[in-house]
């Protein structure tokens, strides 16, 4: 394989997105290498100008401002999309939601006055109508908000991209917590991903072929309250782990399994197959996979 790389990064979804591809199965020159990271670019950017809840124009805030009043029309892509994240709130017992919009904006993580007096929340107030790709709210105070898993979303959508471009080897991450590893590295090891980078203690996942999820109270706090929602309580989530990682084929699948685990670690037994975990509480890592706890900087690097 040609020894060319490209690298770019690029402001979307509320942080910072690297994009470095390292190998490809087939001749490529440079120009084409730094345009096929473009193309993942303009991916990430168009997704976000569809899914942001802060742009009154996206889909996202048409649907949020419409589907009460009638059935909204939805792309195959977003219909899916939508359908999976509901699928996922039965698979975690609720604690994964994307309906929990209202509840942002009432708790102050979002724009506006918080303190929102009709705010409602639950998958079972959204209605998907596959025979005519439409969504439709039961409830005049829900608002749906898909968070991280956009950037779980967009990740995959990367992948086929580059799989179809030819790209062998290529790591992309979305802010560090959202992390794609296509192939391995050129030298044929496996892509070393540190659980979380601001904590040199932290465990190294070896990634070849995988994604990788991080979700952590720490960040966004209004009042003392971390910014992730626990949709069990309609509150933001009370005394959750410190961090929540879980790597598998999907990036999307990661993203609202972190999620769904950081609010209620003991989900880690109903992940899904293929997938793994690492939860930090207080000072100790536990494995899903070794099924032990580590102490930090000690933890496996599971495979």
């Amino acid at each position: 394989m040609p020894d060319q790389t490209a690298m770019r990064s690029f402001g979307a979804m509320g942080t910072r997105f690297e994009c470095v591809l390292a190998a490809f199965d087939r001749p490529v020159h440079r120009t084409e290498a730094a345009a096929m990271a473009e193309e993942a670019e303009f991916l990430v950017r168009d997704w976000h100008g569809r899914l942001t809840v802060f742009e009154p124009a996206s889909a996202v805030s048409v649907i949020n401002d419409l589907a009460f009043r009638r059935p909204v029309s939805l792309d195959p892509e977003l219909f899916d999309l939508l359908a999976r994240c509901l699928d996922y709130t039965r698979a975690t017992g609720g604690r994964f939601d994307i309906t929990v919009g209202a509840l942002m904006h009432a708790h102050g993580f979002r724009s506006g006055k918080p303190g929102v007096p009709d705010a409602a929340w639950g998958a079972d107030l959204v209605r998907l109508e596959r025979a005519g790709s439409t969504v439709r709210f039961l409830d005049p105070g829900l608002r749906i908000d898909l968070g991280a898993i956009a950037k779980g979303f967009v990740l995959d959508l990367i992948r086929e991209d580059f799989n179809a471009m030819g790209v062998a080897s290529a790591l992309v991450h979305g802010g560090t917590s959202s992390v794609l590893a296509i192939g391995s590295r050129p030298d044929g090891s496996a892509w070393r991903v540190r659980a979380m980078p601001d904590d040199p203690d932290a465990p190294v996942l070896h990634l070849t072929n995988e994604a990788l999820s991080v979700s952590a109270p720490s960040g966004r706090v209004v009042a003392s309250q971390p910014h992730i929602m626990d949709p069990a309580a309609g509150c933001p989530a009370v005394d959750p782990a410190d961090a929540a990682c879980v790597a598998g084929p999907s990036a999307e699948v990661c993203e609202a399994w972190s999620t769904a685990l950081v609010i209620d670690p003991s989900l880690t037994a109903d992940l899904p197959d293929g997938y793994r975990s690492l939860i930090r509480k207080g000072s100790a890592w536990r494995s899903s996979v070794a099924a032990s706890v580590c102490s930090p900087g000690s933890c496996p690097s599971p495979r």
